[in-house]
């Protein structure tokens, strides 16, 4: 298996760099490895540059997602108290996964409901796939992680400008994140999350669908009527 970082995913030949290509497990399922090559090496690595530890408390948007799934078990793992941030629908799924609270992203004001359950101590790392430059950032704590990865379509959220004297009284970092900038901790990332899926304890929530139906895959991703990870299978 390998990732196309340039794109090319929907052709039926890539060239790949040798080195990239990495040698799966043997009998390990293709549709799993699709989703911990990507989504687990993207939930695991942003965890572990956000140094992720015990008692930490950790929002996590798209909680019910292919990778925000992940994420909340891999942060459950670390020992962290778990916010998932998704729609109403896949409340008892982002629950069943470990979650401590869920919330819905879709009410206006829903940081309140947050700011109840995690008290003055705050949210130390918010894993940001929607772009959320307004309603997430009073629950940040003392030298919290802001760290975004991902920006609905249509969001036009501005930082507000009471927002930086804030930052920079609570040492709060806010950064991007792109998978291609942290290619070399992939291997150390895929040997960790491999041994994790043999022990049974990380699963995946996985959904196939025939080449064919692509466009009908797209379309459920835009209504955000998928759970977990789906597949395509020429």
């Amino acid at each position: 298996m390998a990732a196309i970082i340039q794109g090319g995913g929907y052709a039926t030949h890539a060239v790949i760099p040798v080195a990239a290509a990495i040698p799966l497990p043997a009998g390990f399922d293709h549709a799993l490895a699709v989703a911990v090559l990507v989504q687990g090496v993207t939930a695991y690595i942003l965890l572990d540059e956000a140094k992720v530890t015990e008692g930490d408390t950790v929002l996590i948007s798209a909680a019910g997602g292919g990778l925000g799934n992940i994420a909340v078990q891999l942060a459950k793992a670390r020992g962290a108290k778990v916010v998932g941030l998704t729609s109403k629908s896949k409340f008892d799924f982002v629950r069943s996964l470990g979650a401590d609270q869920v919330a819905n992203y879709d009410d206006a004001g829903w940081a309140s409901s947050v700011k109840q359950v995690v008290g003055e101590k705050g949210i130390k790392v918010y894993l940001d796939s929607i772009g959320d430059l307004q309603e997430a950032f009073p629950l940040l704590s003392q030298f919290g992680h802001w760290i975004i990865f991902g920006v609905r379509s249509g969001t036009r959220n501005a930082l507000p400008f009471e927002a930086i004297p804030v930052m920079i009284e609570k040492n709060i970092t806010l950064r991007g994140f792109n998978l291609e900038g942290s290619l070399h901790q992939m291997p150390q990332a895929l040997s960790a999350l491999f041994k994790l899926v043999s022990d049974g304890k990380l699963k995946f929530e996985i959904t196939k669908y025939p080449l064919l139906e692509a466009a009908k895959v797209h379309q459920l991703f835009e209504a955000r009527k998928t759970f977990g990870k789906v597949v395509l299978v020429p």
